[in-house]
């Protein structure tokens, strides 16, 4: 139980700091995701476009 609290300790001291790793972590994660949503969504737009034009 104790290896399970320092753990948490730092864990959460790191998530604390400016330049943790946890937080980090996060930053690539979400960039990663807002970059396959970007470059996920501009074929779904041109496809929308065409078929718009076919009206």
């Amino acid at each position: 139980m104790l290896k399970l609290q320092a753990k948490l300790d730092a864990m959460i001291e790191d998530v604390n700091q400016e330049d943790g790793f946890i937080p980090q972590l996060f930053e690539k994660i979400t960039d990663s995701l807002f970059f396959l949503i970007q470059w996920g969504g501009i074929p779904m737009v041109i496809y929308l476009l065409i078929a718009v034009s076919r009206w």
